[in-house]
């Protein structure tokens, strides 16, 4: 959740006097109800409720001008001010500097506040003041922890974001400014310097002080594709490499599996009981990843689907298979609106194509409001669902024909289809250890085992559509440590070898004596006096000769 600029710094002042830090966020700018409508705040809610403190006057902060100390007691709530209605003490806590995560061994306090004057009467704001303190802990000891990390007492930083990260861990985005105190000729100044630092996504969500911009960033283009290849070639982890540095909550990972439907992927009526049977909606991961992507336009979210063909993909997308067509660049479109929003409403690069109508999914997005703003798009009961352009879908399949199902050219043409290499990239030391893992004792590294192996199924299997599909990934196993455990090779590659890829060539492949997938394995982990692991085969020979390379 971005916070207000100039909410949380030190070391900056102001030549003309004043300009210290506001110490919080409004959550809702609207009189006269003030509903909690700021993006990324329900993340931040949910984490404070999860890791909440109960009240009590052990609670201290000092709100409003003046800084009058207030406490958390049910006697003040009515008279005061301010009421403070919420608390969380988070140990798990990060500062975000550039690209890097610095861990602080301090706890952070956050707390809620509601006002009860007239003025903004009901209005709640997020509170992250360094006179908060909760008995034994105070923001001020993890802001003088934070101090220390960047560099010492005088260092002038401010933030911009915290986001919520499962619920129990929090990230503080911040700005190091410089190593020394900074002072600016007037708050407009100070603005335009800190903004020019943000990084270049987040400029735009700071139109003005102390407000946020709902507009989509127009860099955004969201990515359609489908990474395929042998099993154990990478597929999932060039996924995980490509979204190492996203927050968890801007992902969603599930796995598609013969027994997984639509109402489980998009979300279903499920009954509830708390004193009472209710049923109330509850939003698989398309709809959850499609709220968030809504309600944080500015940052970029990820669907990834895991072995996209081993369930009925067709079906599990239902009608939301339409919404993959994307609109391109110079296309708009005003449809999928009520008739009082269509010329608001004009959806353009980067949005769905085409629409559907969803009443559940749609209430889950909104709320408790009646309508939302998303850039230019009024968001309410009547308008249809579209995918959004900060919202990309990642996918892996095996191109095994031992699949379930077959994924159909129609689904295939709406993603761009990206085939992952089935070779080791030896300037990765990782990848590298794998190539030169030795299995077992034998002598023979995987990287030699492999390159043989696949020139012998591509060999045998020649002219048979399935040839490629039945090959060894790099990754098909793991090695520990350097070694590849001879259970492990047994049981994992022999057993897909005589199961699977030479089920019908096994005499050719196999040793004589080796007739059943028992004797195999127990050869191989216990080899006959006078034999060694690999006589298994019927070509260790040429296994031994084999010249191993990186390639295949």
């Amino acid at each position: 959740m971005n916070i207000d600029l100039g909410s949380l710094f030190f070391n900056a002042s102001i030549e003309t006097g004043g300009g210290t830090p506001s110490w919080g966020t409004a959550l809702g700018q609207s009189s006269p109800d003030y509903k909690l409508t700021y993006p990324g705040a329900a993340d931040i809610l949910i984490a404070m409720d999860y890791c909440y403190w109960p009240l009590s006057d052990s609670i201290s902060c000092k709100l409003g001008k003046g800084g009058k100390e207030y406490k958390a007691i049910a006697s003040q709530s009515i008279d005061s001010k301010y009421e403070i209605t919420k608390a969380a003490v988070f140990y798990d806590v990060y500062v975000k500097v550039e690209n890097r995560l610095i861990p602080v061994d301090k706890p952070f306090i956050l707390l809620v506040t509601r006002e009860n004057e007239n003025t903004h009467k009901g209005r709640r704001t997020l509170k992250y003041s360094d006179s908060t303190s909760i008995g034994e802990f105070s923001n001020k000891d993890f802001y003088d922890a934070v101090q220390v990390q960047l560099g010492g007492p005088n260092v002038c930083w401010f933030a911009y974001a915290i986001d919520a990260v499962e619920q129990s861990k929090l990230i503080i985005s911040i700005v190091k400014v410089s190593d020394t105190h900074e002072s600016y000729a007037n708050p407009e100044t100070r603005k335009r310097t800190w903004m020019s630092l943000l990084p270049t996504s987040m400029q735009a969500s700071f139109g003005t002080q102390n407000s946020f911009s709902f507009n989509i960033s127009p860099s955004y283009i969201p990515s359609q594709i489908i990474y395929y290849g042998v099993p154990g070639c990478g597929k999932s982890n060039k996924i995980r490499e490509q979204l190492k540095d996203v927050p968890e909550k801007n992902k969603v990972r599930v796995v598609f599996h013969p027994e997984y439907t639509n109402a489980e992927f998009i979300g279903q009526i499920l009954p509830k009981v708390n004193g009472r049977v209710t049923y109330e909606f509850t939003p698989g991961p398309f709809t959850q990843i499609i709220k968030r992507a809504y309600l944080n336009p500015n940052e970029q979210f990820y669907l990834v689907i895991e072995e996209i063909n081993r369930g009925n993909a067709a079906a599990i997308f239902g009608d939301t298979f339409q919404l993959l067509d994307r609109l391109k660049a110079g296309e708009t479109d005003s449809l999928g609106n009520d008739p009082a929003n269509a010329a608001a409403n004009t959806f353009t690069e980067g949005w769905s194509q085409y629409f559907v109508q969803n009443d559940d999914v749609n209430a889950y997005i909104r709320g408790t409001e009646n309508s939302i703003q998303i850039g230019n798009i009024r968001f309410d009961s009547n308008t249809a669902i579209r995918l959004p352009p900060n919202l990309s879908i990642l996918a892996t399949m095996n191109t095994s024909d031992q699949n379930v199902f077959t994924l159909d050219n129609a689904f295939q043409r709406r993603f761009d289809m990206e085939l992952v290499r089935n070779e080791f990239d030896l300037t990765k030391p990782a990848v590298k250890t794998q190539y030169e893992a030795e299995i077992d004792d034998t002598g023979i590294k995987w990287g030699q085992f492999w390159g043989w192996i696949n020139a012998k199924i591509t060999a045998t299997l020649k002219g048979l559509s399935s040839t490629e599909d039945k090959r060894l990934g790099v990754w098909f196993v793991s090695n520990v440590g350097g070694i590849i455990d001879d259970k492990v090779f047994a049981e994992k590659v022999l057993k897909f070898l005589w199961d699977d890829v030479f089920k019908f060539k096994r005499p050719q492949i196999f040793a004589k004596d080796v007739d059943t997938l028992e004797k195999l394995i127990n050869f191989f982990e216990n080899p006959p006096e006078g034999k060694e692991r690999f006589d298994v085969f019927d070509g260790k020979a040429d296994l031994k000769a084999f010249e191993a390379s990186p390639t295949l």
